[in-house]
């Protein structure tokens, strides 16, 4: 059992070798696919026109990526994944218990040290352009993006993981983010990191691990519940729609509680519903 990880799979692919791939997989395909009334040669000129367009600022002055595709090009990770498709065809074919792949992540058990080889060595020599690294079990641990695997006689045992580079950083408790906001972060957090335990001890393990996490992120101890106690109670349809909403910025918890407090004292709350509108991220 071991991992298999591209390095800078991005950058180290040429746009030729993703035009290529692209170009015989719209061939192998072309009749179970809708193509919108273009031909793939108008496809291809679409393509390369997009791929010819990475242009980036920095500072005050314009530069051009010639070489590999663009960390942020919509293009991009579709791009990844049919390259790897072509890429992954020897391993496939060689029979190996178990191939599993998340763009360029690998996931790769064989039945003998001498077959894992030479699945590592068939995916460096496929391609030029890319190499891949390769990641051995640490006490029968094996770390796959945001999971351990321990592969046990009656089975495989799982458990929630996190690298050692991530930095842990949520939105902070004191932040001016609604409470709601907040509240389904830590909460989500729980949910993810038990859902891919296998066992008891494993999920008592990672809640532990996202408490710590949250309170460095000055939360309040916390303790996730298992189940739901109750379902959600489901919200009339016909009253939402004869409310008018009155639009406002989210400036604090308070500020949202008093303007609350000041609809019900109108006697509006059937009539008037507030919606409030978060400030402008960094991306906006």
């Amino acid at each position: 059992m071991e991992s298999f990880d591209v390095t800078a799979l991005y950058t180290s692919m040429s746009n030729d070798s993703a035009m290529q791939v692209i170009f015989e997989l719209l061939t192998q395909h072309e009749g179970e696919i809708n193509m919108h009334g273009f031909k793939i040669e108008q496809l291809m000129a679409l393509l390369k026109k997009c791929l010819s367009c990475s242009i980036f600022r920095w500072p005050g002055k314009y530069y051009a990526q010639i070489g590999g595709l663009a960390m942020g090009q919509r293009l991009a990770p579709s791009l990844a994944i049919a390259f790897m498709s072509k890429v992954e065809t020897l391993v496939t074919d060689l029979g190996s218990l178990h191939y599993r792949r998340y763009i360029d992540d690998c996931f790769v058990i064989c039945s003998t040290q001498e077959e894992m080889d030479k699945c590592f060595e068939l995916l460096n020599e496929k391609s030029e352009y890319i190499k891949f690294a390769r990641e051995k079990p640490k006490e029968n641990w094996l770390s796959f993006l945001n999971v351990q695997i321990n592969l046990a006689e009656n089975g495989y045992i799982t458990k929630w993981y996190r690298k050692p580079s991530t930095k842990n950083i949520l939105v902070h408790y004191l932040s001016s983010h609604p409470s709601h906001t907040k509240r389904a972060l830590v909460r989500n957090m729980f949910q993810m990191a038990t859902s891919v335990c296998t066992g008891r001890e494993q999920k008592e393990e990672s809640r532990n691990l996202v408490r710590e996490i949250a309170v460095s992120n000055g939360y309040e101890t916390v303790a996730p519940r298992d189940r739901c106690r109750g379902k959600a109670k489901p919200q009339n349809d016909s009253s939402s729609d004869s409310e008018v909403p009155f639009i406002l910025p989210f400036i604090s918890n308070e500020l949202s509680a008093a303007k609350s407090r000041c609809l019900r004292r109108t006697g509006l709350v059937n009539s008037v519903r507030i919606v409030e509108i978060p400030p402008n991220t960094l991306k906006s």
